[in-house]
């Protein structure tokens, strides 16, 4: 029986120490997790996911939670996403915006997988990645190339302006040279 104990307890420091490793690769890549059975409803979110959503950790997930949080303008792709995955099952991959409390907006990466249990009930596994400074970082290279394709317009336009201008003076020149003779 001391063997059984000691192995038990080496199995749960490996659980403890396995956990540990995700919940901090989840705050370094911004992701968290969420499972939601479907019958009866459950869902369940990593701490990740409490932080993206930004809701307390006594907070009980529910789809209503995650409507709360989500840009008016992106409630209704995120609900069609939500019925086709609980109806129909499928993976997903969409984006969507949340509107934070605090009036700033988030991106967010959503991938879905649809699974079945045992009990033969639909259940949905998924990850939430907050890819808001991606996306910033994305607006920040598109105005910097519309600002360089703007630049690059302008100096085209200024060789072109004085390429025509001196076809334009030198016969203006010989025309002047001619009449001063």
């Amino acid at each position: 029986t001391a063997y059984d104990i000691e192995d038990r307890k080496r199995a749960e420091n490996a659980l403890r120490r396995s956990e540990a490793y995700l919940a901090e690769a989840q705050r370094l890549s911004l992701t968290g997790t969420f499972g939601w059975k479907l019958s009866p409803e459950e869902i369940y979110w990593s701490d990740q996911t409490y932080r993206i959503f930004a809701y307390d950790r006594s907070s009980k997930p529910t789809i209503a939670l995650v409507l709360q949080r989500v840009h008016p303008d992106d409630i209704s792709l995120v609900q069609n996403h939500m019925q086709r995955a609980s109806r129909h099952g499928g993976d997903l991959d969409f984006e969507h915006r949340l509107l934070m409390p605090d009036g700033s907006v988030k991106h967010l990466r959503v991938l879905t997988r649809s699974t079945v249990d045992a009990s033969n009930a639909r259940e949905i596994v998924g990850a939430v990645m907050d890819i808001t400074q991606a996306k910033r970082a994305q607006e920040a290279l598109q105005e910097a190339q519309a600002g360089l394709a703007h630049v690059t317009r302008v100096a085209t336009l200024g060789g072109m302006t004085t390429s025509i201008a001196h076809e334009i003076n030198q016969p203006l020149g010989a025309i002047v040279n001619e009449t001063h003779y």
